[in-house]
């Protein structure tokens, strides 16, 4: 039972990598088309004045590995 659950959390992490790569491509295409736009005049410029109160939303990824530490030493 050991290889299967290994091969089911490993069809999982591929299918979660998968869905991570499709939403990161959406995010892009939407930050592209509205720079195209903004580039084309359709939004108004931004004041000087509103910079500081900027919102930025901020998104942290962890990325576990599982990889065995080995330590070397003499004697």
């Amino acid at each position: 039972m050991g290889l299967m659950s290994e091969y089911i959390n490993r069809r999982m992490s591929a299918k979660e990598m998968e869905e991570r790569r499709q939403k990161i491509k959406k995010e892009a295409e939407i930050l592209i088309a509205f720079l195209k736009r903004t580039r084309e005049g359709e939004y108004a410029p931004i004041e000087e004045s509103s910079l500081p109160y900027a919102r930025i939303k901020e998104e942290t990824e962890t990325v576990e590995v599982y990889e065995e530490e080995y330590y070397y030493g003499v004697s």
